[in-house]
């Protein structure tokens, strides 16, 4: 068996060594299979000098097999390698040190080694300086050479004894989500980030403490916020001077190895979200294990879930980079440190550009609004990643934000585009949670302060040291008032749900590409129509006209009377191209509500009659609740006259006829068939407008008004020659194409990209674009070599009827209703 030798140096310090020798392999053979039982948990105690504990000190645990504690040793020096796996000196006493620094190691055996017992606990005689011995904890277990056993050794841990220094902590950290004050001992990692992250925070507390604290606790807090300052400035204080001497420059930079000292939780950072620039507040962070590992850093902003605002966390990574980088050139930017380019941001800063947008996000949060888009579709829905949105690219033209009617209508649009819903989809949900995501931290609801006992009963009892997170969470924007903060508009989601008229999808809209809608209050003047159609249609604007505020729309009121036949039905019967959509568009240009122009694409044919029924009901309701005119082109498709060897079609017919009974707008129909439509049909119309055929007069006037249109919207950047003007007016072969609206604005519109296209390769130096005869000539060739052989085609296979209708000839639907037709029970 072992021998143990006794020592005791000039301190007093006992310890028991073991000198290594060995009786015999029989004693080891008995021992081997005998387990001495676990000490248990250390008790709390310290390297003692003279009965002082010093502020600091440094603990080391080691742990054999099976995770057992071997022993605990402490000294008020750091530990090298050599201590990790040989017999160090110290005692233990009952004080508390300020700071004390843990390290464990993890040893493990060898087979075939052998196993020495217990050792004998030796207990000094009274009145020794030390109350205990160094091995008092000794587990039971050692290898005979203890020196080759593989140690790992695990990363320091910082553990804060003072309750001053706690107390400290608790007044300056404000949020960090990865630190938890709330009951204990604080401990903490090395390298210590949130202590750096708070050193300047610590040293202006230090100065600066509650006036209630008498000067003796002031003394020791000062005293011990100073042992922790100068324990962190000798542990990483040069680099991270070196580093932040880096971030003071002209064009600041950062490395790699210290880019966590920018990752303070509770600041502001910008990073792209679908191709914008968009503000987080940093939640957490996981710095880089290896050296070819990346910063993943956890921010949150607020989005709308179609009823509140909640906290969306998203998680981002920081790629390695060598040496040097600018700050401003990273994926993720610390506001601070922010390159400003005011010319890219509307000349403000980009911080009250954040603010003002999210500004715009809130009003636009509270009610349906109609604007105008310019810019690209963001490519996800908000709060969902890894859901796409059903249109991205780039699009121009006018939207409805709605994000309440987002979360009630876009199960509609799946079943449009021929998506299939998700099991997991609900109403009052816009999509299924992501899978994984990062954890949702706690907001703090107060200011931090000091937690001693004398602070605690100070707390002011009017509200004053709310944090400048609360009241973030669960707002109504359509009820609550927001908070009186910055930092709130910051952080609002930049993106917002809107319908976009022209496709008559949704799509997830950047409000800095929004803009409220100019109507083009020169509408008419472009509107080439018979004197009296232009007179009432002028009458019914009046009536139909918005009587809301700004960009906000008006819905369709209750006025007309009530459950059936509340709503307005408009017909517009005539050729192609002779201005019925047209008139439409202008209705909503001077009455400034939106126009939802409905084709077969939008409500289907090849659908069964339930399908067309939900989607003709959805187009209604949102023409309801945007107070918007709907129209249905070429309507005749679905409200052809009922046959009983048709019962599908008749169902359809029925279908319409229900539908249209109870809506409650304005919904205006185009045909150029007119007699077919069912005869129940033709009673519910209020309004029916024929559009004869264009006249020469007709088509020179159109082309003007196209000439001058063109001038108008390219601010001069466009130019008429006079020889194009004269030959689109008095040309003999330019008249005998007949070509009709549609077909003029087609013209004009290949004629410009032709011109467009030569002014690019002649290198035009004041950038001024000429529309030239030659341009005009080359598309009506086309268009007249076209419409011969179409003509031709046509003639072939057309009855006579068939024939006089697509020619327009007075036998065709024209003489089915008159001009300007009212209902008997209609009242404008």
């Amino acid at each position: 068996m072992g021998t143990y030798d006794k020592i005791e140096n000039d301190n007093g310090v006992v310890t028991v060594v073991d000198d290594g020798s060995d009786s015999d392999s029989s004693t080891r053979s008995r021992h081997r299979r005998r387990r001495a039982p676990s000490p248990g948990p250390p008790r709390s105690a310290f390297a003692c000098q003279d009965g002082n504990v010093p502020d600091i000190v440094y603990s080391l645990k080691r742990f054999g097999k099976y995770n057992r504690l071997i022993d605990r040793r402490v000294s008020d020096k750091p530990y090298d390698k050599r201590d990790m796996s040989e017999d160090v000196d110290g005692t233990y006493d009952d004080n508390k040190p300020v700071i004390e620094i843990l390290t464990k190691t993890y040893s493990h055996r060898r087979a075939g080694r052998s196993r020495l017992p217990r050792p004998p606990r030796y207990i000094p005689p009274r009145g020794s300086r030390s109350r205990s011995v160094s091995v008092s904890s000794v587990e039971s277990e050692y290898d005979s050479d203890d020196a080759t056993a593989v140690v790992d050794v695990r990363t320091p841990t910082m553990i804060i004894h003072s309750e001053h220094l706690t107390n400290a902590l608790h007044a300056v950290v404000a949020y960090y989500p990865s630190v938890d004050l709330s009951g204990g001992v604080p401990k903490f990692k090395a390298p210590y980030r949130p202590l750096y992250h708070h050193r300047r925070e610590l040293a202006e507390y230090r100065d600066n403490q509650p006036s209630c604290h008498d000067a003796e606790y002031v003394e020791t807090t000062a005293r011990h916020i100073d042992v922790l300052l100068r324990f962190l400035d000798g542990n990483l204080g040069d680099a991270l001077r070196r580093e932040e001497e880096r971030h003071a420059l002209d064009t600041p930079l950062a490395t790699h190895e210290y880019f966590w000292l920018l990752l303070k939780p509770g600041t502001v950072f910008y990073t792209k979200k679908d191709h914008i620039w968009t503000a987080y507040v940093l939640s957490s962070f996981s710095a880089p294990r290896s050296s070819d590992d990346t910063y993943r850093v956890t921010g949150w902003l607020l989005e709308s879930n179609g009823h509140r605002l909640e906290r969306n966390l998203e998680e981002f990574a920081v790629s390695r980079w060598q040496g040097e980088q600018p700050i401003a050139s990273l994926s993720l930017v610390p506001e601070p440190f922010w390159g400003e380019d005011l010319a890219a941001q509307g000349g403000l800063s980009m911080r009250d550009k954040q603010i003002e947008e999210g500004k715009l996000c809130w009003e636009l949060l509270k009610r349906p609004t109609y604007m105008q888009y310019d810019g690209e579709l963001i490519g996800s829905w908000p709060g969902e990643e890894g859901m796409r949105a059903d249109q991205t690219g780039f699009m121009k033209g006018r939207v409805i934000c709605d994000d309440a009617g987002f979360n009630k209508f876009w199960h509609f649009a799946t079943e449009r585009s021929g998506r299939s819903r998700s099991p997991s989809y609900r109403r009052g949900r816009r999509h299924p949670r992501p899978v994984e995501g990062p954890t949702r931290d706690h907001l703090p609801t107060s200011l931090p302060r000091c937690s001693c006992r004398v602070c605690s009963q100070n707390r002011p009892a009017d509200g004053t040291d709310s944090s400048p997170y609360r009241g973030f969470e669960g707002l109504r924007p359509d009820k609550d008032t927001p908070p009186d903060s910055d930092l709130f508009y910051l952080i609002l989601s930049k993106a917002i749900p809107g319908f976009l008229l022209g496709t008559r999808r949704w799509g997830n809209l950047y409000v800095g590409s929004l803009k409220p809608v100019v109507t083009d209050k020169e509408a008419f003047k472009y509107l080439v129509v018979d004197d009296d159609i232009k007179r009432t249609v002028k009458a019914l604007v009046g009536q139909f006209a918005s009587t809301s505020t700004g960009d906000n729309l008006s819905p369709w009121g209750n006025d007309f009377v009530r459950n059936k036949g509340e709503g307005r039905i408009f017909l517009l019967h005539g050729q192609p191209g002779v201005g019925k959509t047209c008139t439409a568009e202008c209705i909503a240009e001077q009455s400034g509500r939106p126009l939802i122009a409905l084709t077969g694409g939008d409500l289907g044919s090849a659908m069964s009659h339930s399908q067309i029924e939900r989607r003709l009901n959805y187009f209604l309701e949102l023409g309801q609740r945007y107070g918007a005119l709907v129209l249905v082109d070429e309507a005749d498709v679905y409200l052809e006259r009922r046959r009983a060897s048709d019962m599908s079609r008749n169902g359809l017919v029925s279908i319409f006829l229900r539908a249209l009974e109870y809506y409650r707008g304005v919904l205006v129909l185009t045909t150029n068939r007119v007699r077919a439509f069912d005869t129940a049909f033709l009673s519910r119309i209020h309004v029916a407008l024929h559009y004869k055929n264009l006249t020469d007069e007709h088509r020179e006037r159109i082309w003007t008004h196209n000439f001058d249109r063109l001038a108008r919207d390219s601010a001069g950047r466009v130019r008429v020659s006079e020889a194009a003007r004269a030959y689109v007016c008095s040309d003999r072969d330019v008249r005998h194409i007949a070509c009709n609206g549609r077909e003029i604005r087609n013209a004009m519109q290949t004629a410009l990209a032709l011109a467009e296209s030569d002014a690019k390769d002649e290198g035009v130096a004041d950038g001024v674009v000429t529309l030239c005869e030659k341009h005009l000539r080359a598309v009506l060739d086309m268009t007249r070599s076209f419409k011969d052989y179409a003509t031709a085609c046509m003639s072939n296979v057309m009855s006579h009827g068939e024939q006089a209708e697509f020619e327009g000839s007075e036998h065709g639907p024209a003489a089915q209703l008159p001009e300007v037709y009212y209902s008997s029970d209609d009242d404008l």
